[in-house]
């Protein structure tokens, strides 16, 4: 989802380079494999700043339209996407539009390459791919350690380096 329009609006960050490395290499491959098999998936984002998590937690509470709620994540460390550890892949030319069809044929490829889909939770994310070893949201713990002694170790805690 984009982060709509309100004046000097962050912008989304696309940068696979600065992806958790094992994370990064698992996402490459999983792109490279739906070229192959004909699927035009690109990564619509990827790290995504404080700034703008709280952009799209306010989208659908005191940001209308939308009417419905865009996450739960007050701010980017209660969403992979602050740990380099999740992207957003859409499709090239119908980007969210897409059907459910095509995230699902992305989400069976990525799962090949050690990720979990936002698809297969109780609030829907069909976009959503992060690492495999990590819970569905970012626990207290993994916010602590952030915080305390960087991003990187909640990598090693993951295994993504």
């Amino acid at each position: 989802m984009s982060a709509g329009v309100h004046g000097s609006t962050p912008t989304v960050n696309k940068d696979l380079t600065i992806l958790a490395p094992k994370f990064r290499a698992a996402v490459e491959s999983a792109l490279a494999e739906c070229r192959q098999k004909g699927l035009d998936a690109i990564v619509f984002e990827a790290f995504r700043s404080d700034e703008l998590q709280r952009l799209y937690f306010a989208r659908g509470r005191t940001v209308i339209p939308p009417v419905k709620t865009v996450t739960n994540a007050r701010t980017n460390l209660e969403s992979w996407h602050g740990y380099s550890l999740a992207v957003d892949v859409i499709h090239r030319t119908k980007f969210w539009n897409a059907p459910e069809s095509f995230f699902a044929q992305v989400a069976e490829v990525f799962a090949r390459h050690d990720c979990k889909w936002g698809g297969n939770w109780r609030m829907r994310d069909l976009p959503h791919f992060q690492w495999a070893r990590c819970k569905p949201s970012p626990s207290h713990s993994a916010i602590t350690i952030a915080r305390t002694e960087g991003v990187e170790a909640v990598w090693r805690v993951v295994g993504a380096i």
